[in-house]
């Protein structure tokens, strides 16, 4: 009796279940399209700041490896460079 009822009530629970996830999907793109923008803007604010002070810009790379290790490896630049840095250093 209790498989029948389980059985009856899980595709409406699936079903709310699903639901959630696909809007928490969502929501969670969003908020990393929006903090991804935050950052590059960021950025490039900071360069000029530092490029007005006579600095060195800083490296896209290496900040976009602090901010997010996961974007870093999307970034077909910082995978480049990433992969001569290890052949070099294989090779030493």
């Amino acid at each position: 009796m209790h498989r029948l009822l389980g059985m009856l009530v899980l595709p409406l629970v699936l079903n709310g279940c699903a639901a959630v996830l696909v809007g928490g999907l969502f929501y969670h793109d969003s908020k990393t399209r929006d903090q991804r923008l935050a950052f590059t803007l960021d950025f490039q604010k900071q360069n000029l700041e530092r490029e007005k002070a006579g600095l060195k810009p800083l490296d896209w790379c290496q900040e976009l490896y602090k901010f997010d290790q996961h974007w870093y490896g999307e970034d077909a630049n910082c995978r480049a460079e990433a992969e001569k840095s290890r052949a070099a250093g294989v090779a030493s």
